[in-house]
Parts: C-alpha cells; sequence; structure tokens
C-alpha cells in the first residue's frame, strides 16, 4: 500500500494462544514500511498494528498527525531524549559515552560528551503505532551506548510519558 503517508505492507503471522483453556488461532496483523519524513525530506521506518482494527484506520491517523507534526515532534522527542540524560542537579554537566571506539576502531573509552555535542547525535529511527493511538518512538543514539536505543512512549493526546534506555 502506497499512499501520502509512505509505503507500507501488511505483514500477518499466526500462532495459537490459549483462551478460556483453550487452543485458538490468532492472527497478528500490522504494516510495516516507511513513513515521510520532514516533509519528503527523509523517512522513518513505522509499524502501524491492526490487530483490534483491521484496517489500521486510528494507527493511520496517528501517523498522520506524526507526520504533519514530524518536525516540532522530533525536536520534542530529541530535547526529552537529552533530558533523560542530563543530571538535573548538574545540567551542564558532560554526559558519559559507553561507547568504546566511537569515532574510531580503537578500543579508548571515550571522554564524556557536552550535552549540546550530545544533542547532534540524537535523531528518529523508528515509529510504533498502536491500535489506541499511542505511539512508541525509538531515539537512535549514533552508537554512543554500544548500538542502545532510547524508547519514549507517547500518549493518544501527543504527551511524551516515559522514556528507557535499551537494547
Amino acid at each position: 500500500m502506497e499512499n501520502e503517508l509512505g509505503r507500507f505492507k501488511l505483514v500477518e503471522t499466526k500462532s495459537v494462544i490459549y483462551k478460556d483453556g483453550k487452543k485458538q488461532p490468532h492472527i497478528h496483523r500490522y504494516y510495516e514500511g516507511f513513513a515521510v519524513w520532514h516533509g519528503a525530506e527523509s523517512t522513518v521506518e513505522v509499524t502501524v498494528r491492526c490487530n483490534s482494527d483491521p484496517n489500521a484506520e486510528c494507527g493511520f491517523v496517528r501517523l498522520r498527525w506524526a507526520v504533519d507534526n514530524s518536525a516540532e515532534l522530533e525536536n520534542r522527542l530529541v530535547d526529552y531524549t537529552l533530558d533523560c540524560f542530563v543530571r538535573k542537579n548538574a545540567p551542564a554537566a558532560d554526559i558519559e559515552i559507553w561507547s568504546a571506539g566511537f569515532d574510531d576502531d580503537s578500543d579508548e573509552i571515550p571522554e564524556p560528551m557536552p550535552p549540546e555535542e550530545f544533542k547532534k547525535h540524537i535523531s528518529i529511527n523508528f515509529l510504533c503505532v498502536e491500535d489506541d493511538g499511542t505511539i512508541s518512538a525509538e531515539m537512535d543514539l549514533d552508537g554512543l551506548f554500544t548500538d542502545h536505543g532510547f524508547m519514549i512512549d507517547i500518549d493518544a493526546d501527543g504527551n511524551l510519558l516515559n522514556g528507557a534506555l535499551w537494547g
């Protein structure tokens, strides 16, 4: 499927679940693809879940909101990510980097990075839009934390709820 939001394909996986003590077939459905981001300047990998909404209408409406507000949303996500790494009692303190060999193939541990420099390495990598209109956004940290990412949950009203390093 291709539309003004991007290109997506429907994926279906079959499994068996137990409900009321009985085996029942279950089909897990979602769209995966790439959404237009920042007015076609780039794309972002996206999953739109559609288990309780077979046509993923709610998910695509929510994706439309994210795409229409992509510049502002990405700025909020980057700032939120940075805020989670900055110490509240020392906001100007450098951020410790975990990834040895960040700039090259050496085994040297990189020097801590000033917050404004760290911010330049944060970008959006992936969005997962759920049936209920919530979104999980994975932020790419440019290898600064041994290939870990930072996941941020967004509620159906667009509020950033929480974030965590993962990977």
